[in-house]
């Protein structure tokens, strides 16, 4: 940890410094808390903090007092607003002050991770510091789908993707995301430009704040199909939901069993270098006790070194562990293909480690099985448009989201995806049927109803189809009302010309649905 980068928090609410110093204690930062605005005002005096987190609003002494008397001592330190009730007056007097920004409240772990390390960034040259490791969670390569993240020894996240590498397939750029930028697990966070102008998009293994990029993926994109797992990382992330969403990671643990030790040495560097934890087995009478292993859960069986013992001895494979996926290793031209084909075989390849195969067979023997329905294909009758969904949380408020036109839909898509999964959670959920256009008017007789808001909205941002931005100071909420600041805005980059999240695909569909119940339910 880096004792030099301290920051207090300020808020007469414990549940706000709470969250503050989980968010800021995970990332190497020394926090200090107090709920009493004339006590905090002493340590800021006292103290050399990075930066401070204020809050707006609090009994004896508000924000704009705090920052007056503040400013006679400390005239430099940087300074975050946090404040559940935005308005004009208010940003204006404490822009005056010297606030740095503000993040308007319930803020994410990411949204206050970004905004915090925006100012730093501008106050000084040194970047803030990494997160620590938790000392439970081991530094290894985990996968989501093609995408890894390797956990370093300060807690950070680098990440990266296997991607299959057939002849044709020519990379001409990379679109990398930029530093600062919030990504989320499942959601895009680069993308690999081909020679024809499509876009191979890669998920996100975790959400954080990206605080570096591979440049020179830039210069070079072919590294990143040569080299994944070393030189073609991608980015650097400051995790903000790591103990949550590595449940949706995995090593990929394998089995390989070549009776040749000198191909199998061959065959084992390959696959480590893109980032499996091999397991080499010459011997079969190795094999039976170690295939029944539940983290074992692929086979790579090489058929040449076992001749025309293979198809047998794979038999007595299936028959002793039927849930392995087994990919069988051949020759062009071998005489055993067909017996090997009437077996349970996961995948038959040829020669995979010359063409480069390999990886893309990998990527599907180890995808997640996806938790949301084909809606598309079980629909069945016309489906009816949606402007929104409404549920009570369990922490008993109400919350609506509204959506604009055509972006959600009973019984199929996203708006499936969101009222099933709130329902998974046990929630009462109200279904909104129509559509109609969102007008600030409309959202704030909302907000005067409920007690969080949620305006769904596509944007082109230039980002990659299906990437989400959290905004909590859009049009719906510039306002002076107090209502305002129950208001929040998901925009998403839509996939095409009309603006719609149609054309997404299901694994990018079940990675928003999960996000925006997320923030429905967490409030």
């Amino acid at each position: 940890m880096n004792d030099d980068l301290r920051l207090l928090v300020v808020d007469d609410e414990p549940v706000i410094c709470q969250a503050c110093r989980r968010v800021f204690t995970r990332q190497g930062f020394a926090v200090e808390e107090s709920t009493d605005a004339q006590e905090g005002l002493a340590r800021a005096t006292e103290g050399n903090f990075s930066a401070i987190l204020l809050d707006i609003k609090m009994p004896g002494m508000d924000g704009i007092q705090f920052l007056q008397e503040l400013r006679k001592t400390q005239p430099d330190v940087p300074v975050m607003i946090m404040t559940g009730y935005p308005s004009i007056p208010n940003a204006a007097s404490a822009v005056q002050l010297g606030a740095s920004d503000y993040i308007t409240k319930p803020f994410t772990p990411e949204g206050i991770t970004q905004t915090v390390r925006r100012i730093l960034a501008s106050h000084t040259d040194e970047e803030p510091a990494r997160p620590e490791a938790p000392a439970t969670i081991p530094v290894r390569r985990l996968f989501y789908d093609e995408s890894w993240l390797q956990l370093e020894a300060d807690g950070s996240a680098t990440v990266g993707a296997i991607l299959f590498r057939s002849q044709p397939l020519v990379a001409t750029s990379v679109r990398l995301p930029a530093v600062g930028e919030v990504v989320y697990q499942g959601l895009p966070l680069a993308g690999l430009v081909l020679q024809d102008g499509s876009v191979v998009a890669v998920p996100s293994p975790i959400s954080g704040v990206v605080v570096s990029a591979n440049e020179r993926l830039a210069d070079d994109p072919s590294i990143l199909l040569d080299d994944p797992c070393g030189e073609g990382w991608i980015a650097c992330i400051c995790t903000t939901r790591l103990e949550e969403e590595l449940d949706h990671c995995t090593a990929r643990r394998l089995i390989l069993l070549n009776g040749d030790e000198a191909t199998s040495a061959e065959q084992c560097e390959k696959l480590e270098s893109l980032g499996c934890e091999v397991q080499a087995v010459t011997d079969w009478a190795q094999l039976p006790p170690m295939a029944r292993r539940p983290e074992y859960t692929v086979l790579v069986f090489d058929a040449a070194s076992f001749a025309d013992r293979g198809p047998e001895l794979l038999e007595r494979i299936n028959a002793d562990a039927p849930s392995l996926r087994v990919v069988v290793v051949a020759s062009p031209g071998s005489r055993w293909e067909t017996a090997y084909r009437e077996q349970k075989i996961f995948y038959y390849a040829v020669e995979p480690f010359g063409d480069n195969e390999i990886s893309q067979i990998l990527n599907a023997a180890f995808r997640r099985f996806l938790a949301g329905r084909q809606h598309e294909a079980n629909h069945r009758g016309p489906s009816e448009p949606l402007g929104g969904v409404r549920i009570t949380n369990r922490n008993g408020q109400k919350v609506q989201l509204l959506a604009a036109p055509g972006l959600l839909h009973r019984g199929r898509g996203l708006g499936e995806e969101i009222v099933e999964r709130l329902r998974n959670r046990s929630l009462p959920v109200v279904t909104l049927v129509g559509t109609g256009d969102i007008e600030p008017a409309t959202v704030l007789r909302a907000a005067n109803a409920y007690d969080r808001v949620m305006v769904l909205r596509t944007n082109d941002t230039g980002h990659l189809p299906g990437s989400l931005v959290r905004d909590t100071k859009a049009e719906y909420v510039c306002g002076s009302r107090e209502n305002a600041g129950k208001v929040t805005t998901l925009a998403v980059q839509p996939a095409g010309a009309d603006d719609g999240l149609t054309p997404l695909d299901p694994r990018t569909t079940e990675a928003l649905a999960k996000h925006i119940v997320q923030e429905m339910a967490s409030y």
